[in-house]
């Protein structure tokens, strides 16, 4: 990308999430009028989720942006990004990505066990906050809490994932985390009587939750803007045009509406957060926009009622799915492995900021019209009406490190990125949002919700910069890794060749649980 894409010169599909709240307590639409202020102590780029779980963190009474002017720009409607499209499970990942992180770059990051084990405790701890903040506020955001599956389907990959759980289980137990409410299933009738999935070998139990993402959004916005500890304003159809420039008061933004200038600016831009640097900076490249796809089905009678599936799940081919509140499924994923395979462009996934009609891929679809019948037990025929009801794309972000950057912009002071989050938001996004909030209100890193791995700093990025060129010199330009494997995005047909042998072999293996 060489410059911002707002405004956009296409129409974005819209999601199931962005469908189901249309109501009159929606923000469809807000202040997209109204005048901008000149100036303002913080300005938010990025109505998405971060963007309103900042709003929320910063406006509480003795907040960073209490008694100041805090204003949140958005380049289309609130969430209408990754935040509206993307899965709303909140549940943390475990072993498998925790041994990921150790990994040497570029599968992980080189982190030792204990930091990696820190890095899932975050998301575990997001899952805590996200149940507390709906309960205190009492937001109707369809928040659940329940069980996560993660199904695995051979007994290789039940062998190496029981391995694996173990190590990961020993490493909390070494740092005092707990509790240990998680459990792995290696019974194979009775791991597919749980999942309800046919040949499932094993089940790894571990806490889960969702939400409805687009509501939730919606909600913390709307306590930012109600806040009385705050002058607080939100501004859709908003696009800032040019990268942030110095002033004598900070920052000064061009926007659609003119420009606006704050001692304090913070980019919660994810996926096009590089767009807001120049080409020979590294935060140019180091976050790109990745793209997805998902679908709503609706059950068959089989699967409704007191039939209805009472987990979230991380399965099949990389493939997640959750119950709406409604009953409705909503899934996505699956499209790594037919990037391997030959069947989806890599340049569908990467690079790419269109969501719009066009995007819908023919193969993810045909997975999504016959996913749930080819491997739920029992799913049975549908009528018209049932089964794949509409699907969408959303452009989420991928990081050359794979952890979120937060903080301040070396060498910019005042200039904050709260981005980065490969996919994997709405486990880490709030207690970013609120450890963010938390450093900028005392001046110190709030290591009690940030892991040390997640703050931006001049020798990360240089360190991954020279990691990258390193790759780049041994594979090419055209070379990434896609779950475990190097994909060549300039060849036709079978893609990939193994990486570094083990690391690749283990990543495969647990493709069945990825997402």
């Amino acid at each position: 990308m060489t410059s911002i894409p707002f405004p956009q010169k296409f129409v974005s599909t819209v999601s199931h999430w962005q469908a189901t709240n249309r109501g009159p307590t929606s923000l469809y639409l807000h202040d997209k009028d109204a005048e901008l202020p000149a100036s303002a102590d913080i300005v938010i780029v990025g109505g998405g989720m971060m963007g309103a779980s900042l709003a929320y963190f910063l406006t509480r009474s003795g907040a960073a942006g209490a008694n100041k002017k805090v204003v949140c720009l958005e380049a289309k409607d609130l969430a209408d990004g990754a935040s509206g499209c993307r899965m709303p499970s909140v549940g943390p990942k475990t072993y498998r990505l925790w041994h990921e992180l150790q990994q040497p770059y570029p599968l992980g990051l080189g982190l030792s066990p204990e930091d990696a084990a820190r890095v899932m405790q975050n998301e575990r701890d997001n899952l805590d906050l996200v149940q507390q903040l709906v309960e205190k506020e009492g937001l109707a955001v369809d928040f659940w809490r329940g069980d996560l599956l993660e199904t695995h389907h051979s007994q290789e990959q039940t062998d190496e994932s029981r391995r694996l759980f173990g190590e990961w289980r020993k490493t909390r137990e070494k740092l005092g985390l707990g509790p240990d409410d998680t459990s792995f299933v290696d019974d194979a009738s009775e791991a597919e009587k749980i999942s309800r999935i046919k040949g499932t070998t094993s089940v790894h139990v571990r806490p889960g939750g969702s939400v409805h993402p687009h509501k939730l959004a919606t909600a913390l916005m709307r306590l930012a803007i109600d806040s009385k500890d705050s002058d607080f304003s939100f501004h859709s159809w908003t696009p800032v045009l040019a990268l942030p420039e110095p002033s004598a008061a900070g920052w000064t933004l061009k926007t659609s509406k003119g420009d606006i200038s704050a001692a304090r600016v913070i980019l919660a831009t994810n996926a096009y957060t590089g767009t807001f640097f120049a080409k020979d900076e590294p935060l140019h490249s180091h976050i790109q926009p990745q793209r997805g796809q998902a679908a709503t089905i609706t059950p068959p009678p089989t699967y409704a009622g007191a039939h209805a599936l009472q987990h979230t799940y991380n399965t099949l081919r990389g493939h997640y799915l959750v119950t709406t509140a409604s009953g409705q499924i909503v899934l996505g994923g699956g499209w790594a492995p037919l990037v391997k395979e030959g069947t989806l462009p890599a340049a569908w996934v990467y690079g790419e900021t269109n969501d719009g009609p066009e995007s819908i891929d023919p193969a993810l679809t045909k997975g999504a019209l016959e996913f749930m019948k080819d491997n739920f037990a029992g799913w049975g025929s549908e009528a018209y009406g049932e089964g794949l009801t509409r699907t969408w794309t959303g452009i989420m972000s991928t990081s050359k490190d794979w952890l979120p950057l937060v903080g301040e912009v070396p060498g910019k002071a005042g200039l904050s990125v709260v981005a980065g989050f490969a996919g994997h938001g709405m486990s880490r996004i709030f207690t970013t949002a609120r450890g963010y909030a938390d450093t900028l209100a005392t001046g110190r890193w709030d290591a009690a919700l940030l892991p040390p791995s997640f703050e931006l700093t001049a020798e990360r990025l240089e360190r991954v910069a020279e990691q990258h060129s390193q790759f780049v010199a041994e594979h090419g330009v055209h070379a990434r890794v896609v779950h475990g494997d190097i994909v060549y995005t300039d060849r036709t047909g079978p893609k990939t060749a193994g990486y570094h042998g083990f690391l690749g072999r283990v990543s495969n293996l647990l493709l069945g649980a990825r997402s």
